[in-house]
């Protein structure tokens, strides 16, 4: 038996793991927090990494009672507007602020906050004039012109028309079962045990990798809707199995819509094209054409919600090497649906579920797939004195259920294929910059099949680093 029959979901399996790495290793710079509002003030406001979410409501409560047997205490009024916008009351903390602009009329610490918060709901033009405001004050303290600043940058980012950025990610991985192979070279096909050759066996290897993906929106200026590009790819290199090499592409592009127009807040849905390639080998491998719909929305600072629905219709080309991966031309249904939850300051956690149909020319290659996966990110102060921001360890584990429909003749006459595959990842990501990282991770993937062919275990280890643009 060859490497193309081992191979019979092609290079989507031996890439997709990188690409994985990819964006695992990505994912601190990813999720760089953009500006926020000021730390709690002095004046008996605990920090949010120590402060849950039912306590600052309660806090917010007493500080009201507080406020009005007191108005004029601008401390306690400080207070429950800092407590308010972290809880996402931004019409409190904003009414509030305002109101100490009447009693303490000029103070650029307030007109600050007011900024902030207005530059977090959206309203540029306002941020910008309490902002612009701040600087015209005497005597602005070196922090405040500092956030200002940041923030007037970050306006200036956020008006203009076209948009671009990038993560890009290269490194060195290795695999113990890069050709995902059997353990052993005896096989049982069809009730006839048969000898496997040295190239359809499990093998170890390393590779060099380059992966990334590259971002591009327009301001189509109608309330916040966007035309969206996306461009992934990889490309690997194996020091010893050449025919694994393999380079992919995808383009995906269409507009997105604001949804607020529908009343519905912090949230985009958008529909897409699809264009991609894969070549192995040096060869040309497969194509495919679709079309795409995701929503996103953002219930609150803390939770995030993505869910997608793909189609593809996808065409494989016949080599010396993969000589029947034709059997696969057919189109794939993908839906894939993500939720993210800032658990605290230190803490965030990510589920996803999945549901793949993948129909093809030969039956034997028709399949759907059920999964799901659970993720954890822990971030925390460096340990090391000269780099300043916060390292992140990561935690995923995720199982997928597949079917086949009917029996591949060249292994049972009577059973479909029937697998379980489940994977381990953990990893740690150092950023060096705001912009560059170190990122370590390990994988253990395990496939359990009722086909000995494709039954494996494969464990990975990656060193890389992270450029984001």
């Amino acid at each position: 038996m060859s490497l193309a029959q081992i191979a019979r979901r092609g290079v989507m399996r031996i890439a997709g793991a990188a690409l994985a790495v990819a964006v695992f290793a990505g994912h601190a710079l990813a999720q760089a927090p953009a500006p926020t509002s000021a730390e709690f003030s002095a004046n008996g406001a605990a920090s949010a990494a120590s402060v849950s979410d039912d306590q600052l409501k309660a806090r917010q409560t007493e500080l009201l009672a507080a406020m009005l047997r007191d108005p004029a205490n601008l401390d306690i009024a400080f207070e429950y507007a800092t407590v308010s916008a972290r809880i996402g009351d931004y019409e409190a903390a904003i009414g509030t602020f305002e109101r100490m602009l009447i009693y303490a009329p000029g103070l650029p610490r307030i007109q600050l906050e007011l900024g902030v918060l207005y530059y977090r709901l959206g309203s540029f033009d306002a941020a910008r004039s309490y902002f612009e405001a701040a600087l015209q004050a005497p005597d602005v303290p070196a922090e405040v012109e500092q956030r200002v600043q940041t923030f007037l940058a970050a306006i200036d980012n956020a008006e203009e028309p076209t948009k671009f950025s990038a993560t890009v990610v290269s490194g060195l991985r290795w695999q113990s079962n890069a050709n995902a192979g059997p353990g052993g070279r005896q096989v049982t096909l069809n009730g006839v045990n048969f000898l496997l050759d040295d190239t359809a066996v499990g093998r170890a290897d390393w590779n060099v990798f380059i992966a990334g993906n590259i971002h591009a929106a327009y301001d189509l200026g109608t309330q916040g809707d966007l035309l969206e590009a996306d461009l992934l790819f990889y490309g690997g290199r194996y020091f010893d199995s050449a025919r694994l090499n393999s380079e992919l592409a995808e383009l995906t592009f269409g507009p997105s819509f604001n949804l607020a127009r529908f009343d519905i807040d912090n949230a985009r849905f958008g529909v897409y094209g699809i264009l991609s390639g894969v070549r192995l080998d040096d060869t040309n491998y497969s194509g495919a054409t679709g079309l795409g719909a995701r929503v996103a929305v953002q219930p609150s600072l803390r939770s995030a919600l993505t869910a997608k629905l793909e189609y593809r219709y996808r065409w494989f080309r016949d080599s010396a090497v993969y000589p029947t991966v034709s059997n696969r031309n057919g189109y794939q249904i993908l839906a894939e649906a993500a939720h993210s939850y800032q658990l605290t300051n230190n803490w965030s956690a990510r589920l996803t579920v999945l549901g793949d149909y993948e129909n093809a020319a030969a039956r034997f290659e028709q399949s759907w797939e059920l999964g799901a996966g659970i993720g954890a990110t822990y971030r925390f102060a460096s340990p090391v004195e000269m780099i300043e921001a916060p390292w992140s360890l990561d935690w995923d584990a995720g199982y997928i259920r597949r079917q086949y429909d009917r029996p591949d003749p060249a292994v049972s006459f009577t059973e479909s294929q029937r697998d379980n595959e489940f994977w381990l990842r953990s990893g740690l990501t150092v950023p060096l910059r705001a912009d560059f990282a170190l990122a370590l991770s390990a994988e253990f993937r395990r496939m359990q099949s009722n086909y000995q062919t494709r039954d494996y275990s494969n464990a990975s280890v990656t060193l890389s680093v992270v450029k984001a643009f």
